[in-house]
């Protein structure tokens, strides 16, 4: 069976994350200039017209939607597969990892940077990495956890 990764939602997610965590800092920068210079607009902004702000603003979403939807397009690598007993799919590293369902002692969540997923931890055999965007990734969990009852590992 193969789990594909919804990586047009994942982009989506990702340039939304990015783009408020560059605009608020920078947002949050401009207002303490402006307090900083007495609330004298000539002087805040006497680098940048005011007319080129929203150009501004555009570009920082500009820039998250192509990195956004770079990263993401990489996930359409992230797939999960699970061939002979075995979850195949991408380690921290990005790395492509096959572990015994039967082996898997516990799943866990993980974030990081606006990067979602489920950790398959399979102790000396390594871990695998479930994209949150996986197609039907309510029911890829349920069959890993039925492997892990039926092995003993719940």
């Amino acid at each position: 069976m193969k789990y594909q990764v919804n990586w047009i939602g994942l982009g989506k997610k990702l340039t939304k994350f990015m783009g408020m965590a560059i605009s608020i800092p920078v947002t949050f920068v401009f207002i303490a200039r402006l307090f900083s210079t007495g609330f004298n607009l000539e002087k805040t902004f006497e680098h940048v017209a005011l007319w080129q702000l929203p150009l501004f603003f555009l570009g920082i979403f500009a820039f998250s939607a192509v990195f956004g939807f770079l990263i993401a397009a990489a996930f359409q690598f992230a797939s999960i597969r699970i061939e002979n007993d075995n979850l195949i799919g991408r380690n921290y590293w990005f790395l492509t990892n096959s572990i015994p369902l039967s082996e898997i002692k516990e799943l866990y969540p993980f974030s990081n940077n606006g990067i979602e997923a489920v950790v398959a931890n399979a102790g000396k055999h390594g871990k695998v990495y479930i994209s949150t965007h996986t197609e039907n990734l309510e029911d890829l969990i349920t069959f890993i956890e039925s492997k892990m009852e039926s092995a003993g590992n719940a």
